[in-house]
């Protein structure tokens, strides 16, 4: 079924104060479509509310013990800029306010959905925001079978993010650059031996352990590397084991290299475009992608897929996360473009708080944080690999440096399955994109749309492209 048509038989009347009158695409129980662990934010509000419940709570009993973690420096220093910047102070608590108002006025059925999970209140208050924060960025992201595993920050942020405050907060430069430091700032504490608590061979039944017998049905570490009788499975930080390795020979590259393009991250298709535009509104509710905005308006980079195609797949906290060179060649340039972090895409035709992260994919790659790489292939012509940070994601590496290549710079030859580079912590999305007329893109690429449910994704080294005429021999 087409996502329109589900999104119209998905619409419901909201009520009361949070609700408009009118009808929205917030998606119901029956409707809701494929929703599985680690999909993002689905179209549920109550998915928000079932993680936070247990977060205030613990918050509360270390309040009550005496024992609440006082906020670290970058936690004190970010809370004391909003409060000492009359805006920036008016939008935090005019986010919490419309999202907690939105959650109260929904229609009765989503409110006794929410109610189940024990919850019918977003954030208490302005300075429950900042200790939500703090506890979030001094402790390890936990394993769990909801929709929100691996992503605790998205967890809190999903719906206020969504509301005409939180639009104009997570939009604005300046607030982003404030709010870098905190992501920074829990980078750091990830990149850390303290870091590996939920990895404890001594107790593997912890809660929120990634070593539990859950965490491993789920696949967490199906064709990983790991050992299990050393601390840590033997990773010393959790983003050392975030960015684990297959094991060999798990992903081998299929086809042939001279002819075909393989996908350069392994992800859960989510959308194809064919005939790109060089410039589009990208914001308004059809997403059309505009190819001068993805390449950051690097219009000469831009112009060469006038006219092409693009696919879209997504990656859930759970996936592989480094990036593989996805053909043989020579990359002709690359960068990492700056961007927002907690961003989506305004007016999707749903009410404030209702939003679907996975919904806002084609925007984030044009706003968001994202490396680029323009390769050239002998009969494939151009293709361009966009690897694109969403929410906690914050950082996205191109490593050896070797591989960044600057404007006018001599090309970098480049041989398909070598490692390019990787997101630090999180879930993401990418983006291929081929020139007109060079090549044809596999079935199931076209055809990502009905693919968006698999339970599992498309293996990396699964092939994606092949040219449409043959190199002579």
């Amino acid at each position: 079924m087409a996502k329109k048509d589900k999104q119209d038989k998905a619409s419901t009347k909201t009520s009361g104060k949070g609700g408009s009158g009118r009808h929205s695409d917030l998606l119901t129980l029956e409707s809701a479509g494929p929703v599985q662990m680690g999909f993002w934010v689905p179209n549920r509000v109550w998915a928000t509310a079932k993680f936070l419940l247990p977060l205030r709570d613990l918050i509360a009993e270390k309040k009550k013990a005496g024992t609440l973690t006082p906020l670290v420096p970058a936690m004190a220093d970010f809370k004391n800029w909003v409060t000492s910047h009359s805006v920036y102070r008016m939008w935090v608590s005019s986010m919490i306010e419309e999202a907690n108002r939105f959650v109260a006025g929904l229609d009765e059925e989503t409110r006794k959905e929410i109610k189940k999970d024990g919850d019918v209140l977003w954030i208490k208050d302005y300075d429950s925001f900042f200790e939500i924060l703090n506890e979030i960025i001094t402790t390890s992201p936990s394993f769990n079978e909801t929709e929100m595993v691996g992503t605790p920050m998205n967890g809190l942020l999903a719906v206020g993010m969504a509301t005409e405050a939180g639009l104009a907060l997570f939009h604005d430069e300046t607030f982003n650059l404030q709010f870098k430091k905190v992501l920074d700032a829990w980078n750091t504490f990830l990149k850390s031996v303290a870091s590996i608590d939920k990895l404890d061979i001594d107790d593997p039944k912890k809660p929120g352990s990634w070593i539990s017998p859950a965490a491993k049905a789920a696949g967490v570490w199906h064709q990983m590397v790991h050992d299990p009788n050393v601390q840590g499975y033997g990773y010393d930080s959790w983003n050392a084991f975030f960015l684990r390795q297959f094991v060999p020979g798990a992903r081998p590259f299929h086809g042939n290299p001279k002819v075909d393009i393989n996908i350069g991250c392994e992800t859960t298709p989510w959308q194809y475009e064919n005939d790109l535009k060089l410039e589009t509104g990208f914001w308004i509710k059809d997403v059309n992608y505009s190819l001068l905005d993805l390449f950051g308006g690097q219009r000469q980079w831009a112009k060469l897929f006038e006219g092409g195609q693009a696919y879209q797949g997504f990656l859930s906290a759970t996936h592989y996360h480094r990036w593989r060179a996805p053909l043989d060649g020579v990359i002709v340039r690359s960068w990492v473009q700056p961007g927002t972090y907690f961003a989506q895409r305004p007016w999707q035709g749903e009410d404030p708080g209702t939003w679907e992260g996975t919904e806002s994919q084609p925007y984030l790659g044009h706003v968001a944080a994202r490396a680029i790489f323009v390769f050239e292939h002998p009969v494939c012509g151009y293709v361009a690999l966009l690897c694109i940070g969403m929410v906690e994601v914050s950082t996205c590496v191109i490593e050896p440096t070797t591989f960044i290549v600057e404007e006018g710079a001599e090309p970098v030859p480049i041989v398909r399955d070598t490692e390019i580079g990787h997101f630090e912590f999180g879930g993401s999305t990418h983006m291929m994109i081929f020139q007109k007329d060079r090549v044809k893109l596999a079935k199931w690429a076209v055809e990502a749309v009905k693919h968006q449910g698999d339970k599992k994704p498309t293996h990396m080294g699964t092939v994606i492209a092949t040219a449409i005429r043959r190199p002579k021999e």
